[in-house]
C-alpha cells in the first residue's frame, strides 16, 4: 500500500512539472528568458535616508540614513504613495545585510533599472 502511494505521489509530482513547463511554454514565445529575478539600481547619493513603510515621517517610522557603502543597491519593491504621487523603492541597505528600508525613486537613476522589473506592494 505504501509503494502504490509513493508512485502516485511521484506521479502527481512529475505531471505538475510537465504543466507547469506547458504553460510556460504557451505564455512566453519561444526563446524567451525571463527576466533575472534581482533588480540593483545606482544611488545618486552616497547616503540614503530609509523609513519603515513607503512614505514620508508623516506616516511611517524613519529608519535613518545609511551610507550607500556602493554606488548600486539591491530593489525587492515599490509602491505608489497616492499622498505624494511619487513610487517609493523598498532596498537592501546596506548591501549585502538583508536589512530592508524604504525612500523615494529619485534617489536612484531612472536609467539604471527598469522600474517595471520591480514587483508592486499595495500599502494603500
Amino acid at each position: 500500500m505504501k509503494k502504490i502511494k509513493i508512485a502516485m505521489l511521484v506521479a502527481l509530482i512529475i505531471s505538475s512539472t510537465f504543466i507547469a513547463t506547458s504553460a510556460f511554454a504557451l505564455i512566453y514565445p519561444k526563446g524567451y528568458t525571463p527576466k533575472q529575478q534581482d533588480v540593483y539600481g545606482q544611488v545618486v547619493e552616497n547616503r540614503i535616508p530609509l523609513n519603515d513603510g513607503p512614505g514620508t515621517s508623516r506616516f511611517f517610522n524613519e529608519l535613518g540614513t545609511y551610507s550607500t557603502g556602493s554606488d548600486w543597491l539591491k530593489i525587492v519593491g515599490k509602491a505608489w504613495d497616492p499622498n505624494n504621487g511619487i513610487w517609493w523603492l523598498k532596498v537592501e541597505c546596506p548591501r549585502g545585510t538583508d536589512h530592508y528600508g524604504w525612500t523615494g525613486y529619485k534617489r536612484f537613476y531612472a536609467s539604471s533599472f527598469d522600474l517595471d522589473d520591480v514587483p508592486t506592494e499595495s500599502w494603500y
